[in-house]
Order: structure tokens, then C-alpha cells, then sequence
């Protein structure tokens, strides 16, 4: 989607699809309440919830169209250019204005980045930090979700039976809409850095405090303790998605997202080992340092506002020492 996006829309557009992941993960609250919490087995459950992502794949398949950018990269223009034309037919423009046949695309080098290239010079300090940044934030989100399950949950006889504050557990989920929401406003303004820095920060404050009082705490302290980690550690995770793709150039975008992905899959892997085998209080010490480390890498990424995919300006304040040129990935020559 990205690509048909111009600059000073993509990151707004791009976010506003996480209102699907939002209604997800409330819709996942209720199954849980007709099923878990009526007695019926969590196998049940879980094969509800694999539904939608079998449907997600088949939906794929038929309905979303090639990327033009790769078509175009391995010499299929005039399928990229009937994707791009489709593409303005749909958005009320004429495509014979827009993309006529004389329309040329843009060449860009191929990638055949291997996975060693994310480590020369040139990108070794971008690498680290977006691997910091997502292991930090797949590690504080469902962190932060297996923590306000833990804490509004209890086993009655013997693990056998969960016991769950359903109520208080889809008050809390309802949170990333509104941080989802109130980053959509703010990413143009403030940027993709300050946004993913605030959010951690303010999220890992917030997860601490949950942490410590939460057996103290009355509920309604609790609940809104946890809608407020939720609301910020989804803003958070949405900047990150949306920078990522923006910030690595066409040469190792496609090896450099994946490998974002499988650091993050560590973080989301060893996260329920801490929060089930330790107290509370260990838990909220070990999550804060999580996020301030995350803040810490999300911070020496370069800004990618107002800017076009894959293009960065050098950061020497930061301690970036690479410099390079990309040509114009607009995606078609411009008339």
C-alpha cells in the first residue's frame, strides 16, 4: 500500500489500517468471554481465532494486487502500469491522464542484499537500532498484554479452569483505538522518532506502575493503568511498522524488514518466560529497562517525515557516519 501512497499521506493512511488489528484484538476479548469463560475448551478458542487468518490468506491471494515496484524490478511494466492505472480508475481518476501508454517506469536496482550486507559499514548502526527498536517493542507489547492478563486473572482448582476480568480486560483492549487515533494526528507533526520515543517511554512508565500497584490497587486504578499501557504501546508499535518500511532503502529493504521480523519473533518468544516465572514488581523493573533501552535505539533512527521511502538525510548528531544517494523511487517518471 505504501507505494500508492504519496509522502505527505503515507504514514497517516498507512496507520489507519491498524484499526483491523484493533478491532482484532477486542474481538478476541469477547470469544474469549462466549467461550473460555463459559467452560466451553480453549481449543475452541483457539480455532476461532485461526479463522480470520485463513480467510486473510485466501482474501490475499485474489484480492491484493502485485507491487508495481517489484513488477517493474524484474521487467513486467506493462503489468505494473495496469496495477498503477486500476489503482487511479478506482480513485475516481483518469488513468489514461495520470499513466497514458507512452508512461515509462522508473528502473531501480534490484535487491540481492544477503543477510551479511545488513552488517557492513554502510548500514551496521541503521541495522542494530531497528533490531533494538523491534525486539523492544515486540517484547513490551505482549509483555504488556500477558502482564493485565495475569493481573486480572486467576486459576481456580488447580489451573484447570482460568478465571478472567473479562470486563476490565476489553476496557483495556479498547485503549489502542484511542492511542491509534490520537497517533494518527500526531505522527506529521511530531515526527516518526519523537512518536515512537514518547510512546515507549510513557508505555514502559505506565507497564511499571501497573506492575507495582497491582496488588494494591483498587480495580478501577488498575483498569485505567492498563488502558493507558495498552493506548501508548500500540501507537508506539504502528510508528515503528510505518518507519521501518520508510527508512530502508530498495537495496535491502525486503532482507532488512525480514530480519527486523525474526529479532522481534525473540522478543515475542522469551517475554512469557520472565512474566510467568518471576514477581510482578521483577517483572515492571525488567519491562521499564526494555522500553528506556527502546527509546534509547528508536531515538538514533533517522526521521523519515516528509521524506521518500528509503531516503534519509545523515545524522551526524546521532553518531550516523553513512551517507548515500537513492534515484527517485516515485515509482513512474513524473509528467
Amino acid at each position: 500500500l505504501a507505494e500508492f501512497l504519496p509522502t505527505e499521506t503515507r504514514a497517516r493512511y498507512l496507520l489507519m489500517l491498524d484499526y483491523f488489528w484493533t478491532a482484532g484484538v477486542v474481538l478476541v476479548t469477547v470469544i474469549a468471554y462466549f467461550t473460555i469463560g463459559a467452560g466451553i475448551s480453549w481449543r475452541v478458542y483457539v480455532l476461532i481465532c485461526a479463522i480470520p487468518c485463513l480467510a486473510s490468506v485466501v482474501l490475499g491471494i485474489f484480492l491484493v494486487p502485485e507491487s508495481p515496484r517489484w513488477l517493474a524490478l524484474h521487467q513486467r511494466n506493462d503489468e505494473a502500469l495496469a496495477i498503477l492505472r486500476s489503482a487511479a480508475r478506482i480513485n475516481g481518476h483518469d488513468p489514461d491522464i495520470i499513466f497514458p501508454d507512452t508512461q515509462r517506469l522508473h528502473q531501480e536496482r534490484e535487491e540481492n542484499a544477503s543477510f551479511s550486507e545488513l552488517f557492513v559499514p554502510k548500514w551496521r548502526k541503521l541495522t542494530i537500532s531497528i533490531w533494538g527498536v523491534w525486539f523492544g517493542f515486540t517484547y513490551g507489547y505482549y509483555g504488556a498484554m500477558i502482564v493485565i492478563t495475569r493481573v486480572f486473572g486467576k486459576d481456580i482448582n488447580g489451573d484447570s479452569i482460568p478465571d478472567f476480568d473479562y470486563a476490565s480486560i476489553f476496557l483495556s483492549s479498547l485503549a489502542e483505538a484511542v492511542g491509534l487515533s490520537i497517533i494518527i494526528y500526531a505522527v506529521d507533526k511530531i515526527g516518526r522518532v519523537w512518536a515512537q520515543v514518547l510512546s515507549y517511554g510513557i508505555g514502559g512508565i505506565f507497564l511499571f506502575l501497573f506492575c507495582i500497584l497491582a496488588d494494591t490497587a483498587s480495580k478501577p486504578v488498575l483498569t485505567s493503568l492498563a488502558f493507558a499501557v495498552r493506548g501508548f504501546e500500540m501507537a508506539g508499535v504502528c510508528v515503528t511498522w510505518v518507519a521501518t518500511a520508510e527508512i530502508l532503502p530498495t537495496e535491502i529493504r525486503s532482507t532488512g524488514h525480514s530480519a527486523a521480523n525474526a529479532v522481534a519473533r525473540i522478543g515475542g518468544f522469551v517475554c512469557p518466560y520472565l512474566i510467568s516465572s518471576f514477581s510482578l514488581y521483577t517483572v515492571g523493573v525488567v519491562l521499564l529497562a526494555i522500553h528506556i533501552s527502546t527509546c534509547i535505539f528508536a531515538y538514533n533512527l533517522p526521521e523519515t517525515k516528509d521524506k521518500k521511502m528509503g531516503e534519509m538525510s545523515p545524522r551526524g548528531d546521532r553518531g550516523y557516519e553513512f551517507e548515500f544517494e537513492l534515484p527517485d523511487e516515485g515509482g513512474y517518471d513524473r509528467m
